[in-house]
């Protein structure tokens, strides 16, 4: 056990721990749940939401600008 552990704690993997099966923990990186916990964060901000619903909303109606000619009318 101990040595599996060890390369668990080791691993950049998330690790998930059953008790008959069933998923009772998570074992995720530091540094992956500090990204969720961010995401989480900016979920709450509603003008965000809104701006990104309507970003995707724009995007499939085409109403987007490649980045190579948006770089070019900004040169």
């Amino acid at each position: 056990m101990r040595t599996n552990l060890a390369k668990v704690l080791k691993s950049r993997q998330a690790y998930f721990v059953t008790d008959h099966g069933k998923p009772v923990k998570a074992m995720i990186p530091y540094e992956v749940l500090l990204e969720l916990l961010e995401m989480l964060e900016e979920l709450k901000d509603k003008n965000l939401i809104q701006e990104v619903a309507q970003g995707r909303k724009e995007y499939q109606e085409g109403g987007w600008v490649p980045a190579s000619r948006l770089k070019n009318k900004l040169s």
